[in-house]
């Protein structure tokens, strides 16, 4: 009761106060530099201040909102991104247009690496035309934005304090960022600490094997969380040039691994104190920049990056106390882009060449013992094309992908170079009608090429609970898709819809051989074609009223996935529906959704029913002037009012890892 009369106190103070002026902001997509009415693409973009002022989460978390958009949880820091159904390496996490290369393609409770912290904005391109900015993304990409190398000169110096608590977790956060020019030096520095203790949950949402326990806290999901980031750029009438520093450390537990499932009766004594830890390190080092006016181009832009992360998974306590399993992912990246000149103002062609290298290893605290996939190594070179035009109401864009693909690796004790070349293709044409209406039609071709995880796997997933095995002889995928947008806003009245068909030939997914080994049951990854039809639609009002603006909302998102022999494709999204109401006032803004998810019972091979629920979340966000240039930032939060038993479908974990419970939070920011 004292936590509700406490957000009663700030919901009036939130009421009480000031009055400033707003400003227009018109958000900018950095992978292609078009405003968002220019691109034809179905796209978000979440401004900056949704993630700095709300509430510290996953990745997913933060974007299970988005129509299309939805999240495979494996406690409060992993949130693994799932785009029209679609997961794992068929979306790609960016961070500032470069590939995050951590291990999260290894398995479900490994968390995608990515600083969350001072972000500009993070934009999410849906389906198979998102091949205009990473190779290989069947489901889409999600890219991360900040300004820590910066292209423009900072107007002045800003810094930026913020602190947060949360309720749920008895979490707390705190981040310092600056940018500024010194010396005509762009200067940029940004430090985050997370620290969340175990999450509370409903009582009884836990399942252990059947069972539900009505534990109201659910062990070992702790998150840590300490990050650091350093840029600098010198911006001339050349051009710009700069480099970056990163460095992030994440502690977690797993709130469930599989292990239990093969051990043998009687000898679960001390289990319950035993303890599964992660801890990750990772270090990225970033030299950009870009000439301007060269013969032949208007810009040449180039980058160099060079990563070095380590997951280790640990036993602390019980049976295996001091056993550990360790993943490394040494890699680097060369990136040229240039924009070719000599063409009509309404025209953009470029070309891009991307060369990677990257360097997988698991190592066993116990030399003896195997792990469950020997060290590979990757190569990869990309080169596209992209050609965008318009003419009168029509904007044709075109792009154009060749990837070469190298993986060597060891299956048992057998050594494969295994080699993929793939052409993809993407065809965009957009109309701007009259009465501001808007279609698009999207016709695509991508291919992907199996991961190593895919190729060479031999071994217990504990964490999954089953053995897994990859097959050297999986070929690449193809997404063969079709999408129709339909964009209409007029007298405050907006609609925005989507439809597509993909046709994924060559699926890859884990299938289950019927045999078990210790009691695991053994899995195979095998290929299929597959068939995913969906769409996602949006409807709503905006109100001018005296004081501000009203907006509500009704969005629904769905996809249907299944193999064209029959039988449904395995972790497939629910139904989705989006109420919200937002209400902003000059300084304030309110903003209310209601996410109904669906029952899920279109189960693949071994799939279980997973219930429906209705989350019920809230942000109020004041912004307080204190003087000429200093601004103090109060938002208060609100997750799962209802403090609904809810689970994500998408999860290898559900059961005994369901969603947080009840939530509220409070976060300050102090921008002078």
């Amino acid at each position: 009761m004292k936590n509700i009369y406490y957000f009663i106190l700030l919901f009036a103070f939130l009421n009480t106060g000031f009055a400033q002026e707003t400003e227009e902001v018109i958000v900018t997509s950095s992978l292609g530099g078009a405003t968002l009415a220019e691109i034809d693409s179905p796209i978000f973009v979440i401004k900056g201040d949704d993630i700095n002022f709300g509430a510290t989460t996953s990745l997913g978390e933060n974007l299970n909102s988005l129509l299309g958009v939805n999240s495979s949880d494996f406690g409060p820091g992993v949130g693994q991104p799932i785009i029209r159904g679609m997961g794992g390496t068929r979306v790609k996490i960016l961070s500032n247009g470069k590939l995050v290369r951590d291990v999260s393609g290894l398995g479900s409770d490994h968390l995608n690496d990515v600083d969350m912290n001072n972000v500009q904005q993070i934009e999410i391109v849906r389906g198979p035309s998102s091949l205009l900015y990473s190779n290989g993304t069947m489901g889409g990409i999600v890219n991360v934005v900040d300004q820590t190398i910066a292209s423009k000169d900072f107007d002045g110096n800003n810094f930026n304090i913020g602190l947060e608590r949360q309720s749920v977790n008895q979490g707390t956060t705190g981040n310092f960022s600056y940018q500024g020019n010194v010396n005509d030096v762009n200067i940029t520095y940004g430090f985050k600490n997370v620290n969340f203790e175990n999450y509370d949950v409903p009582a009884f949402s836990i399942i252990h094997e059947g069972t539900p326990e009505g534990d109201e806290t659910l062990k070992n999901s702790d998150f840590a969380r300490t990050s650091q980031k350093f840029g600098t750029s010198a911006v001339r009438d050349w051009g710009y040039l700069g480099f970056s520093i990163g460095k992030g450390e994440n502690t977690y537990g797993i709130a469930y691994h599989g292990e239990h499932e093969d051990e043998h009766e009687g000898e679960h004594e001390g289990e319950d104190d035993e303890r599964i830890q992660v801890d990750t390190d990772s270090e990225n080092l970033t030299l950009e920049g870009s000439a301007t006016n060269l013969s032949g181009l208007e810009s040449f832009n180039y980058f160099l990056q060079v990563n070095d992360y380590t997951f280790i998974e640990g036993h602390i306590g019980g049976k295996h106390n001091g056993e550990s399993t360790t993943y490394t992912n040494e890699s680097y990246e060369i990136g040229l882009k240039g924009d070719i000149s000599g063409l009509s103002n309404s025209a953009v062609q470029n070309f891009t060449i991307n060369i990677n290298q990257e360097d997988i290893k698991i190592v066993k605290s116990d030399d003896d013992e195997v792990p469950f996939m020997k060290p590979v190594e990757s190569q990869t070179l990309s080169l596209g094309y992209f050609y965008g035009q318009e003419f009168g109401m029509l904007d044709i864009d075109f792009g154009v992908r060749l990837d070469q693909v190298s993986r060597d690796g060891t299956y048992n004790t057998t050594t494969h170079d295994i080699s993929e070349s793939d052409l993809s293709t993407a065809l965009t044409l957009g109309w701007n009608l009259e009465n501001n209406l808007g279609l698009s039609l999207g016709i695509s071709s991508v291919a992907r090429a199996p991961s190593e995880l895919e190729l060479f796997m031999n071994g217990k997933h504990l964490v999954a609970a089953r053995i897994e095995r990859g097959n050297v002889n999986l070929e690449s995928e193809r997404s063969n898709n079709i999408d129709f947008s339909l964009d209409y806003e007029n007298d405050g009245y907006f609609l925005n819809a989507s439809v597509y068909s993909n046709s994924v030939d060559s699926y890859i997914y884990l299938l289950d051989s019927g045999t078990k080994i210790d009691k695991l049951p053994v899995t195979n990854f095998t290929q299929a074609d597959a068939d995913f039809n969906g769409y996602e639609i949006e409807v709503g009002r905006s109100f001018a009223l005296n004081n501000g603006d009203f907006i509500i909302s009704y969005g629904r998102d769905e996809v249907v996935g299944t193999f064209s022999s029959g039988g449904n494709v395995p972790r497939i999204t629910p139904v989705k529906n989006i109420y919200s109401f937002a209400y902003s006032q000059q300084d304030i803004t309110y903003d209310i959704k209601i996410k109904d998810i669906q029952k899920e019972d279109d189960l693949g091979l071994g799939e279980t029913v997973t219930n429906g629920f209705t989350m019920v979340d809230f942000d109020i966000t004041r912004s307080i002037s204190i003087g000429n240039d200093e601004e103090l930032v109060l938002s208060v939060f609100g997750s799962n009012l209802l403090d609904e038993k809810a689970r994500s479908h998408t999860s290898y974990a559900k059961d005994p890892v369901p969603l947080a419970g009840r939530n509220f939070g409070i976060k300050l920011n102090f921008n002078f």
